[in-house]
């Protein structure tokens, strides 16, 4: 009787056992990576919004700061992007 089981379901760390998932975890692990993406562009835009405002309220330069600050930041957010690249 207990052979019967060991032939119907392998146990968790064999390869037949990978075979039986729906959506294999490697798929999974990248979906979840990529979709940190969008995330980095909106927090960076709005991250360097927020100090290149703040910059223009204290040196009075009012579009270049935020330009400055909008650059700056997408620029950190695509160095982070291809942090990432590189971790898959």
């Amino acid at each position: 009787m207990s052979e019967d089981k060991a032939k119907d379901h392998p146990p968790a760390g064999t390869d037949a056992h990978k075979s039986t998932d729906l959506i294999p975890r490697e798929f999974l692990r990248v979906i979840a990576i990529w979709s940190l993406v969008p995330a980095y562009v909106l927090a960076g835009a709005f991250l360097g919004w927020l100090v290149g405002l703040w910059l223009d309220r204290w040196f009075y330069a009012t579009p270049y700061a935020i330009a400055v600050g909008l650059i700056l930041a997408l620029g950190m957010a695509v160095r982070d992007m291809l942090r990432l690249r590189d971790t898959l």
